[in-house]
């Protein structure tokens, strides 16, 4: 369900070569917002602004453009990113502070903004309650549209994102905005909106880069006129977030399956599972449907947190079945071709046990020749 009072429009505007490139999410009425953004020492000009506009307050609509990322783009840059900020606050009769930009594309090339000018213009006539226009004005090398929406009591929440490549957010995703209709008023909708990216978008990896451009938005209008409570929210807005981060990791660039690497025990599980999400080698053993348990423990070990390798238990959950690979400090016996052919499967967990302790996840996807052909030819 969409919230009430937010409209989207996206068109194209000629800075891509095909599908829309340029995007208007706007809330009817005045809004919360918070924000959290990439921890990237090189940082997209829209990143800083939008920074800006957000600890102010206010912030009632989003300008985004795909096909450029406008970063390492000096002062020009700045310049164009509010401008972008300023053609859509005119063309929406809001004032420039109340509008955040986005930006995400290819590193180091200057916008067109004759381009951009006549897209906002374009569409801010078209905007309405489909978000689909919007959703495809964001994308990149995104094989798939990302949404995802929940209650939040008798209020909604609805949020859509965009990432396939350059993902190993430090904040969230590379693009990804929420939009709610819950009064949120005596609500620390930036605590919440932080720890939803903490337990989401900061435990998936593609690559294992964080992008210059990573942005993660909400923007709340109470239009449903209804209080929420701090548990609601939270639980509204984590589940989006949690649901567009898996997307955003099945959808990797030239990826064909979604892994979840789930770690349990030692003083640092999460940093084990990362590891391990990231590893080149694991990552290909899975595209080619490798039960190389090898690969696995070799990646945990090296993640610098101590464990015994006589306390680990480790099995592969895929095409319906559990298939241990290792326990009791040596091999478990197990049917290599049975498992990989459950390794064809859509979605596989990793699921590593070294000891006792708390439990975390990390999701990733595996690494094949898309990826490779997609960055290689990204650029050129």
């Amino acid at each position: 369900m969409i919230p009430a009072g937010f409209r989207f429009a996206g068109v194209r505007c000629g800075l891509k070569n095909k599908r829309n490139d340029l995007g208007l999410l706007v809330s009817d009425r005045p809004a919360a917002s918070a924000g959290v953004f990439t921890s990237n020492n090189v940082r997209a000009a829209c990143v800083d602004y939008t920074r800006e506009v957000v600890s102010k307050g206010g912030m009632r609509a989003i300008v985004v453009n795909s096909g450029n990322a406008n970063c390492c783009t000096g002062l020009q840059g700045e310049r164009d990113t509010a401008r972008m900020a300023e053609l859509a606050a005119c063309a929406l009769r809001l004032d420039p502070g109340q509008v955040g930009v986005a930006s995400t594309g290819v590193i180091g090339q200057i916008l067109d903004m004759s381009k951009v000018e006549r897209g906002v213009e374009e569409a801010a006539g078209l905007l309405g309650d489909d978000p689909r226009p919007f959703m495809d004005a964001i994308l990149t090398t995104d094989l798939v549209e990302k949404q995802a929406s929940a209650p939040a009591g008798r209020a909604s929440v609805y949020g859509v994102a965009k990432g396939s490549g350059m993902i190993s957010p430090n904040m969230a995703t590379m693009l990804a905005f929420v939009v709610t209709d819950a009064a949120v008023d005596g609500l620390d909708l930036a605590s919440i909106l932080r720890d939803a990216a903490d337990n989401s978008f900061n435990c998936m990896t593609v690559d294992g880069d964080t992008s210059t451009n990573d942005m993660l938005l909400v923007i709340a209008n109470g239009a449903s006129d209804y209080q929420a409570s701090e548990e609601e929210l939270r639980a509204g807005i984590s589940s989006v977030c949690l649901s567009l981060a898996k997307q955003v990791a099945r959808d990797g660039e030239g990826a064909t399956k979604l892994i979840e690497v789930r770690v349990t025990g030692s003083e640092d599980p999460k940093k084990i599972a990362r590891t391990i999400a990231e590893s080149p080698l694991v990552k290909t053993a899975m595209f080619g449907c490798d039960p190389n348990w090898g690969r696995l423990l070799m990646a945990a070990g090296r993640a610098g947190v101590p464990f015994c390798l006589e306390d680990v238990r480790l099995s592969l959950h895929a095409g319906g079945d559990e298939h241990v690979l290792f326990e009791n400090g040596g091999p478990a016996p197990f049917d290599p071709k049975h498992v990989s052919v459950a390794l064809k499967s859509d979605n596989v967990l990793v699921d590593l046990v070294v000891g006792a302790g708390s439990t975390e996840s990390i999701y990733t996807c595996d690494l094949g020749y898309g990826y490779v052909r997609i960055n290689a030819e990204y650029h050129t």
